[in-house]
């Protein structure tokens, strides 16, 4: 599950342009081996480091410069953070924020917040392969097993979430500090990682804003000890993984390289009747390189170049109106070709004893090329043909301080973002029927072009009033612009636009537009601030408690669906929506009663959000739109731990419980009567829940090391999971409502006396439940004309075997 890895890209890779091609896109996913490798050397420099709550000190050999335990909130921990060079010996080195596993659980048991630390062994351990399996190991973090695309990922944190693959995340996701500015593509193999931290609350002291909270994903960093790592694995479906990885010195004690790729591809779990074809398979291909420039104790650059290729299918949806119901009929076959390559930067240079500097900048552009089957509708109604282009920029630049008492940090960030997008929308036209004699489309094509840039200063400071007592406030500043340039066409001739059953799919495929429906183009600006303070006790040693308020906010904007010709459409895409604001609330202890045995984390929040944004969908007429549908709440309660029972047992539990309501929806609430007497919401209603928000959730582990008299060490583990029902849409129909879930995984693992070879097997899904993921439901006239589902990967095994070198 790690590796790292290199990237060439063509000389036709153009950020500016309307097409990129990358010539050569790798991936990995034999990370586990590379994590241990820099979380071994991570606990070797930490061993001679401070205690996370001591203050830094500059020695005559050594360097140890300490933000994170004093300041708080993880997100203002720099992302470089320590390093320690002894003089005239070889290095041993922990930067870009990485200090060893131990140490950074260590760091966030002083941090006045709810987080959660996920280090690559214990991933690896349970099987975890990719971002989208984090939700059931980690407490009100719930993901959607919806989305459209292998790539995509939205992540839900205690009720705050983005229900659009196209919308901005409500979480982020950030990997090495650099934001990824769309859900789309924000899903991570998990390619060389160390260790992924789930940050729960706001986010504003460090890149870019986020108002639930954050997926950080941190990848190891090359020392002067060198490895290399091969890794292969299959499975159920002929699912497959291949991958290789090597680090180490180039110019011992200076300069550092790693590389890792990997690939991860499986045969389709369903199948498309009409037109032959298996659907839902995995085609991806990661890979990253790093270089790292230490030439004194001082300074430390690091960049990395990555590189995503997916060609999975999108989702293959099927129809509870169907006899078979896990079949897809669509005509329209849901192919995918993703790509994407960043660049991140990331330097530290300590100003002298009290001041370090340190700056951040992504790269990143991706081009999608797809076709997205949204309904399982036989017909193709509302199925669209999209291209997708995104090129972002990005620069965080803070400076830490530490004077005794006080400490604080201090930045600025900037963000573009050209978001840009093509799409052959197959609209229905006139009444919604199964009567092929009845139904009719009206083919359009939108060109739509958004802007959106993002300008913040902010700062954060702590004041130790005592040893175990720290005041923290801080204040975020955000300046946002967005502007929309948006052309919509007709694809079918005039006069009427109109096409039929026997001619749609030609439109819609190769139709070029031709008649103007209408064209807009829209700006506006908006200005935020989001403060935040808490007060933290260290009671014991070890144990923490504290309090805190702070705001966080999500950007404001305009639709980026709007594809209706008449009059609404024009209105939709020049209307904007303004920044939401969630307001939380919070209380936490944090304790390790058995050092090293025994860790116990609790938290209760409140959040208040203002201006939701909601996007809505009129089922009579199948528009959506998004605004700013009012007022909501959510409170609740999660709890982590982890006890070794003893040296061969390890046990790990969360349990979260979450309510939400709508409290005031500012828009018109309706509901029709259906043919079988039943009421639908065409609309959210004050009271509502909001989506993906489920009431409870669940999950233990427990691994054993079998005391086998048997070469090797055997490991056997098992996970249980639990989710209580869960609406997928703000007007919480009965038709959208996912039943309650239970998933069991299983693991078996040999590791050899050696520890060069690791041989594991996984089960997942292990009862074989196919639960209901995501419903699309429209009717016409009070009769169901389609609803569609997407469901739960049947039961898997995979196997793997990894030699390290």
């Amino acid at each position: 599950m790690s590796s790292l890895y290199s990237t060439r890209l063509a000389p036709d890779v153009r950020f500016g342009s309307a097409v990129t091609r990358p010539g050569y896109l790798l991936r990995t996913t034999c990370c586990a081996a590379l994590v241990g490798l820099v979380v071994n050397e991570g606990r070797a420099a930490s061993s001679h480091l401070r205690p996370a709550h001591a203050r830094p000190t500059r020695h005559a050999n050594t360097l140890a410069v300490q933000p994170r335990g004093k300041t708080g909130h993880p997100d203002a921990r720099p992302h470089a953070d320590a390093i320690r060079v002894p003089a005239g010996k070889e290095e041993t080195v922990t930067v870009s924020g990485r200090s060893g596993s131990a140490r950074r659980e260590d760091e966030l048991q002083k941090t006045p917040s709810s987080a959660s630390l996920l280090t690559a062994a214990r991933l690896d351990r349970l099987g975890v392969q990719n971002t989208k399996q984090l939700a059931r190991i980690t407490p009100n973090l719930f993901i959607p097993n919806n989305m459209p695309g292998y790539s995509v990922t939205n992540y839900f944190i205690r009720g705050i979430g983005e229900v659009d693959p196209q919308g901005e995340p409500s979480v982020g996701t950030y990997i090495d500090g650099v934001y990824l500015p769309r859900n789309m593509g924000n899903m991570q193999e998990l390619l060389d990682v160390e260790d992924m931290q789930i940050d729960r609350g706001p986010v504003i002291f460090s890149g870019h804003q986020s108002e639930g909270g954050a997926v950080r994903i941190n990848t190891i960093v090359p020392t002067d000890r060198r490895r290399a790592i091969a890794q292969v694995g299959y499975g159920t479906y002929n699912e497959y993984q291949i991958g290789a990885a090597a680090s180490g010195a180039i110019v011992p004690g200076k300069l550092f390289g790693s590389i890792a790729f990997g690939r991860h591809a499986r045969g389709g779990i369903d199948h498309n009747y009409t037109v032959g074809k298996d659907t839902n398979n995995i085609d991806y291909t990661q890979a990253r390189g790093k270089l790292r420039y230490t030439p004194n104790e001082d300074l430390d650059i690091s960049i990395a170049f990555d590189g995503t290729v997916d060609g999975s299918t999108n989702r293959g949806v099927g129809n509870l109106l169907n006899p078979y119901i896990y079949g897809n009929y669509n005509q329209l076959f849901p192919k995918n070709n993703y790509s994407e390559v960043g660049f991140t930067g990331n330097v530290r240079y300590r100003l002298n004893r009290n001041l370090t500097i340190y700056a951040i900048t992504g790269i990143r552009g991706y081009d999608d090329k797809g076709i997205y089957d949204n309904t399982g509708d036989y017909y193709s109604r509302v199925s669209q043909p999209l291209y997708y282009n995104d090129r972002m920029y990005s620069q965080d630049i803070h400076l830490h301080g530490d004077y005794g008492k006080v400490d604080f940090n201090v930045g600025a960030y900037f963000l573009y973002e050209d978001w840009y997008t093509q799409r052959w929308a197959n609209n229905v036209y006139g009444p919604l029927t199964n009567n092929p004699a009845q139904i009719r489309y009206m083919p359009v094509y939108a060109v739509i072009d958004q802007l959106n840039r993002n300008w913040a200063l902010y700062g954060e400071a702590h004041y130790h009033i005592t040893p175990t007592l720290t005041f923290s406030a801080g204040l975020r500043f955000n300046w946002e612009n967005h502007s929309n340039s948006e052309t919509l066409s007709y694809l079918a001739p005039g006069p009427t636009h109109i096409a039929t059953p026997q001619n749609q799919l030609s439109y819609i495929l190769g139709g070029v537009p031709n008649d103007l429906a209408w064209q807009v183009a829209a700006h506006k600006s908006w200005i935020q601030l989001l403060p935040k303070g808490s007060l933290s006790w260290q009671a014991l040693p070890r144990l923490m408690t504290y309090g805190s308020i702070s705001q966080g906010g999500k950007s404001a904007g305009y639709d980026f669906r709007a594809q209706t010709p008449a009059a609404t459409g024009r209105i939709q895409a020049s209307i904007p929506y303004d920044p939401e604001i969630v307001t939380t609330y919070e209380v936490g202890v944090k304790s390790d009663p058995i050092p090293g045995r025994l860790h116990v984390n609790g938290a209760l929040f409140w959040n208040e959000f203002d201006n939701i944004q909601l996007t809505t969908t009129d089922p009579s007429n199948g528009l959506s739109r998004r605004f700013n549908a009012g007022k909501a709440h959510s409170t609740g309660a999660e709890f982590e731990s982890s006890y070794k029972v003893t040296r061969d047992l390890d046990i790990h539990y969360t349990a979260s419980y979450l309510y939400t309501v709508l409290d005031r929806f500012d828009g018109t609430s309706s509901r029709i009567r259906l043919a079988d007497g039943s009421w639908y919401n065409n609309n959210p209603y004050a009271g509502a829940p909001l989506p993906w928000a489920p009431r409870f959730q669940t999950m233990g582990s427990v691994t054993y090391r079998l005391p086998v008299h048997l070469p090797g060490t055997f490991h056997i583990g098992a996970d249980v999971s639990f989710q209580s029902a869960v609406y997928t849409t703000s007007q919480a129909n009965r038709q959208n409502r996912l039943p309650t879930q239970t998933y069991v995984n299983a693991m078996a693992s040999w590791t050899s006396p050696d520890s060069r070879w690791i041989v594991q097997a996984t089960a997942r899904n292990l009862l074989d439940r196919r639960y209901l993921q995501g419903t699309t439901f429209v009717q016409g006239g009070g009769v169901p004309v389609y609803d569609s589902a997407f469901f739960a990967d049947p039961q898997t095994i995979f196997v793997s075997a990894k030699f390290t070198l």
